[in-house]
């Protein structure tokens, strides 16, 4: 094994790989910082970018885009059939069914809901049933403006010999 010598007070040796090294370092070091700030302001670009694109899908800020006509027209058309599939149909059809009674027999329910408005067209055994009838769907709850539109005597028909048709205004909640 070799012994190590060591003389803290013998003058150092100039060499020009030092001061090269430490030329280097300075210039890595100006390199890294300048990819730095150009990381920092690509990072503040695709920040705003993104907090842009939030706020459409959020709904908070328009969207600038152009749709033409025959588009504009399915779009409408679909959510006309959006709104009607999101009515409460059951409920209006619980509410017409609730007011009949063994004396009157339901032939058809024509619910428009654009207007609002039914059309109920059936069968009762007598006019005090027909009215009766009227009556008690006043009363069920989401209709409104009950009124007897039109009634004929059938007189083949004994069972049922009056025919009517009511039409009420449909609040769906």
């Amino acid at each position: 094994m070799r012994a190590v010598q060591l003389d803290f007070l013998q003058p150092a040796s100039r060499s020009t790989g030092g001061g090269v090294l430490l030329a280097a370092g300075v210039v890595a070091a100006f390199v890294v910082l300048s990819f730095y700030g150009d990381l920092k302001s690509e990072t503040q670009q695709l920040e705003a970018q993104a907090a842009r694109l939030e706020r459409r899908a959020r709904g908070l800020a328009p969207v600038a885009t152009r749709v033409d006509a025959s588009l504009q027209q399915e779009i409408r058309r679909a959510n006309e059939v959006i709104d009607q599939l999101a009515l409460p149909w059951d409920a209006m059809f619980r509410s017409v069914e609730g007011a009949a009674t063994s004396r009157v027999m339901l032939l058809g329910i024509d619910p428009d809901a654009k207007s609002g408005m039914v059309r109920i067209s059936a069968e009762a055994s007598d006019a005090e049933a027909m009215f009766d009838y009227v009556g008690r769907l006043g009363q069920q709850s989401g209709f409104s403006r009950v009124h007897l539109l039109q009634h004929q005597l059938e007189p083949r028909n004994s069972a049922w010999p009056i025919r009517f048709l009511v039409s009420a205004s449909w609040m769906p909640r």
